[in-house]
Formats: structure tokens, C-alpha cells, sequence
């Protein structure tokens, strides 16, 4: 469900629509495998830190925000552009990290580009999109790929300006690990916050509060959505029982607490650059386990069916020889392994081909004097 952030500020009358592109879980969106830091870099670890970070720049200049994908899941795109258009927001941005392929070396695609609808736009949009690439540009050095017209649903089913950000490519090696970097998520926001500020005509003056780089810490009183980050963090790992709501409350801090205690670091209540270090590491490692435990899962319940199917926890039904292994097994010619295993492509030693052979004899036999 969408959440609607309002400014400490005074409402300048406008909503902006953020969309942090894809899930924490959705299948294929992430870096290849990165050796130094041991694992893939996934890519709504870039896209909803930059939303949170934006937003609380927004925020901070009178807009409300929009988030249309608040929780780590996957929200369905028909969900995310019908809140944006159930509150009327007066545009929508989307954040993303683009790919050529699976592999560092599969391409030498790079660079930023930001994407509107291929059909019949307004003059806003274009014009959305040369006033956020144009700071876009202007940033950390990379390629800019400039303006591309795309049939992407959250370009087309939002009836307003919308325009989709790719911030670099994660199979760039040198791209991919900007992902991660703090600094980087902070440039682009404040690019996109830019740019939004030029197209309402909106006076900018620069990144305070939350995001400000003189403030790298969270405390009781703070709101925004970088609090909601981290609150949808400490509940998913049992620290936080409250609601989600952006704010950093008596709750919130004594969840912090918790967890600090939990990890053996400095108890403070605040959530700065140390604890919040060991909150991506402790996510991290828990998304690691919990795809291990669904394929564990998915494994088991491929063991039961084959079972059920085949009589034997390895042998699928579109095995080429399922039927006749089920067959031989009926007519008590064959037997599987203590653990439910036939292993249809192990070699068969001698030993094993003579107890075949007896087992198939003997069973003729009884056959026979029946």
C-alpha cells in the first residue's frame, strides 16, 4: 500500500509520486557476483536508498511525497501507478539501476539515461526529463545516454508527467559499485531534486535535515522516509513491533537499542553510520538465509512430488526412463535406496548388478509358483 508523506514545512501544493523500482527479492535484478564483497548487489538496495534520501529533500522544500512501493516487496506496477493517480500527484518518478546481461564482461554498456512514455506525451514530460537529466549529467562522471522513449507501464499508466531514471548499469563493474556508496545515493537524489525543484519553479536550497551530510545520524523526533527505511528493516528482523510510519519514536529508539545490544556495538539509541552499518550487514544476512530456506523449500516440495509421481525423491516424471523405473520397482525388481533415492545415473557396481539379477530371478520365481 502507497504511503503520503507531508513536509515539516509549509505544503507547497505539490505531490511527487517516488517509485523505487522492483523488490529486495525480485528474481534477477542484481549485480553479478562481486567477489571483493562476496555477494551480488541487489538492485533496490541502490533505488530505495536514493527514493529515501529524495524524499526527505522534497519534503524538506514543502512537497509532499508519495511512496508507491513503501515495503521491500514487490508491488505489483498496476498498484504503484494507481496510487500515483488516486492522489492526483502531479508527476511520478521511478528509480533503477539498468542491465545489459548477466556478466561483467557480457557488454560495455554504461552510463545514465532517463526514460519517457513512446506514445503521445505532453510537453511536460519532455520537459520533466530535461530538467532532471540535465542535472543528472552534471554529477559523477558518467556516460550520458541522454532522453529514450520507452513503452513502460509506469510511463503509460500514469496520467501525468512520469519519467524512469536508470542511474548507471550493474554489469559495469566500476557502476555496479557505486551502487552501495552512500555519497553516490545522496548526488543522485539531490540531482533529482534538482531538477523537480526547476520544473515547478520551485526555489532550491539545497540538502538539509535528514540528508544532510553535516547530520549523518537518526534520533528520536526525526521523520521522513530514511526512518521508514530502517523501521521496515528492524521489523522484518524482529527488533520493531510498531507501525510504519516514518517516524523515530519512543519505540523506534528502543529498538535501536535492542538491536545495538544484539550486535554488541555502542548502545545510543541513534541510528548512525555504525549501526546502520550493521543493519545492511544483519538484512543482508538474513535475505541470504531466507533464500536458502525458499530453496530448501522448493527443493523438498520437488522431492515430494517426484515421490508421489515416480515412487523415488529423485526421479522427476519426465524422466525418460520414469515409467519404465516405476514399472520395475511395481513388479518388485528393483529397490531404491534407504533414503527414497534411485539415483537413475549412478554407475551400477557388480555387486549391485548381481543382487539385481538374484532380486529379478527371485521374483520370477514366485511368480512362476503361484
Amino acid at each position: 500500500m502507497a504511503k503520503l508523506l507531508y513536509p515539516k514545512v509549509d505544503w507547497n501544493g505539490l505531490t511527487v509520486a517516488l517509485d523505487d523500482g522492483h523488490g529486495m527479492k525480485t528474481a534477477g535484478k542484481r549485480t553479478p557476483f562481486i567477489k571483493d564483497l562476496g555477494r551480488s548487489i541487489r538492485e533496490n538496495e541502490f533505488n530505495r536508498k536514493v527514493v529515501a534520501f529524495l524524499a526527505d529533500i522534497l519534503l524538506d522544500h514543502g512537497f509532499r511525497v508519495l511512496l508507491t512501493a513503501p515495503t521491500d516487496y514487490d508491488t505489483p506496477l498496476k498498484q504503484r501507478t494507481d496510487a500515483a493517480n488516486a492522489y492526483k500527484a502531479d508527476c511520478l518518478v521511478s528509480i533503477h539501476f539498468n542491465a545489459m546481461g548477466w556478466e561483467f564482461d557480457y557488454s560495455s554498456a554504461s552510463g545514465i539515461s532517463v526514460h519517457i512514455f513512446n506514445g503521445w506525451i505532453t510537453s511536460k514530460t519532455k520537459h520533466l526529463a530535461e530538467c532532471v537529466g540535465g542535472f543528472l549529467k552534471q554529477g559523477t562522471k558518467q556516460k550520458y545516454r541522454g532522453i529514450v522513449r520507452n513503452n513502460f507501464h509506469m510511463l503509460r499508466e500514469y496520467n501525468g508527467p512520469a519519467i524512469l531514471t536508470e542511474n548507471g548499469f550493474m554489469d559495469d563493474p566500476e557502476e555496479a559499485r557505486l551502487m552501495l556508496k552512500t555519497s553516490f545515493q545522496k548526488e543522485v537524489a539531490s540531482e533529482h531534486a534538482q531538477g523537480l525543484c526547476k520544473f515547478f519553479n520551485v526555489s532550491y536550497h539545497g540538502v538539509k535535515g535528514v540528508a544532510d551530510e553535516n547530520k549523518n545520524w537518526l534520533e528520536l523526533g526525526d521523520t521522513g522516509a530514511k526512518v521508514l527505511e530502517h523501521q521496515k528493516d528492524l521489523k522484518v528482523l524482529g527488533f520493531y513491533k510498531d507501525k510504519l510510519d516514518g517516524s523515530f519514536g519512543p519505540n523506534m529508539e528502543k529498538a535501536v537499542y535492542a538491536f545495538q545490544k544484539d550486535q554488541g556495538i555502542k548502545e545510543d539509541g541513534l541510528l548512525g553510520p555504525n549501526t546502520e552499518k550493521h543493519l545492511d550487514a544483519a538484512m543482508s544476512k538474513y535475505e541470504a538465509a531466507q533464500i536458502e530456506k525458499s530453496k530448501e523449500q522448493k527443493e523438498a516440495e520437488r522431492m515430494a512430488e517426484n515421490k508421489k509421481a515416480t515412487g523415488f525423491t529423485d526421479v522427476s516424471q519426465d524422466h525418460w526412463a520414469a515409467e519404465k523405473i516405476k514399472t520395475a520397482q511395481k513388479l518388485g525388481l528393483v529397490n531404491g535406496y534407504p533414503d527414497e533415492t534411485f539415483k537413475p545415473d549412478k554407475t551400477m557396481t557388480r555387486a549391485e548388478f548381481a543382487a539385481g539379477l538374484v532380486q529379478a530371478y527371485e521374483t520370477i520365481q514366485k511368480g512362476q509358483s503361484k
